[in-house]
């Protein structure tokens, strides 16, 4: 088993023997970190793969209850897991999805599906894979997918499709800092950085959320498809009414690298179930060794270069 995966198995172990969790299994599971591989993050998604593999719905005939859930309060975290965005958000304001309860809906799914130690250490073990077999992508990464059209503004490589366009964001300067890809009434900015060894996305975030707030935005993390991410209604230039911009901002740590995307328009509501967004950044490619030179830690791009040029 990986790292990920045998800390993951060990917090299962002690909450089934025990039936709670335990103060170092809750350091070994660090929940709530979603910007990099852990065991927690493990068990997130072991859980959303019974459920999935179980076809149902609710949790109506389970095992056995969840603890400190009842038949309701379960039935939204179930369907959260499962990608309901309009449970999703319910869920998340009465704080429903915690280790001890998500542990507790696992163990009433092992039961019910009668699953041998081997079969929850091989569930693991896939779960911690498909964890792992997310981008953002660094270029030197061989998982990468290769099916995607990639669009090389040196720094960053990235993905497109057709109804989709591409616009370089230009500096002053007229260098090129970002790229935002528009499909429809949605777009995503994506601006990449090199990390620092106090530059991590927790770091951005933490800073965006500062100065959000201190802006008069409104602003809370949330546990997205990317990772945490920043949902925010945010000022913007406008007459009264039309003053606001509703964005989730989502970040990813790489190999000396962060990459950063701003969602706008319709996807950054918080009903939206557009995936196209998630999929951009996902999807994406850092290449620093093609990034210009620069004193800060932005990782300046190019412009495409035209085919056959």
């Amino acid at each position: 088993m990986g790292e990920a995966s045998d800390a993951a198995r060990a917090v299962v172990a002690q909450f089934t023997r025990d039936g709670f969790v335990a103060a170092e299994s809750a350091e070994r599971a660090e929940f709530e970190v979603w910007d990099r591989l852990t065991a927690g993050r493990v068990l997130l998604v072991a859980v959303q793969t019974l459920l999935r593999l179980r076809g149902e719905d609710g949790p109506a005939d389970l095992g056995r209850p969840v603890p400190g859930l009842d038949e309701e309060e379960a039935g939204l975290v179930v369907r959260t897991l499962l990608g309901d965005a309009a449970a999703a958000p319910e869920t998340s304001r009465r704080g429903l999805i915690t280790l001890d309860r998500l542990l507790g809906l696992m163990a009433s799914l092992i039961e019910e599906e009668s699953l041998s130690e081997d079969e929850v250490d091989s569930l693991l073990e896939v779960a911690e894979e498909s964890c792992r077999a997310v981008g953002p992508w660094d270029e030197s990464d061989d998982r990468r997918p290769r099916d995607s059209e990639l669009v090389d503004f040196g720094g960053l490589l990235v993905p497109t499709e057709p109804g989709v366009e591409i616009r370089p964001m230009t500096s002053r300067d007229g260098s090129v800092v970002a790229v935002t890809v528009v499909r429809g009434r949605t777009a995503i900015q994506l601006q990449a950085f090199r990390a620092l060894s106090d530059t991590s996305w927790a770091t951005i975030r933490e800073q965006l959320f500062r100065t959000m707030r201190s802006q008069g935005s409104s602003v809370e993390e949330r546990a997205g498809r990317a990772g945490t991410e920043l949902q925010a209604v945010v000022r913007i230039q406008g007459p009264p009414g039309k003053d606001r911009q509703t964005t989730r901002v989502l970040g990813f740590d790489g190999p000396g690298w962060v990459l950063r995307g701003f969602v706008t328009g319709v996807g950054a509501e918080p009903d939206s179930t557009e995936d196209w967004p998630y999929t951009t950044f996902q999807r994406t490619v850092v290449r620093m060794s093609a990034a210009p030179e620069s004193t800060d830690t932005l990782i300046r791009l190019r412009r495409p270069q035209p085919e056959g040029g």
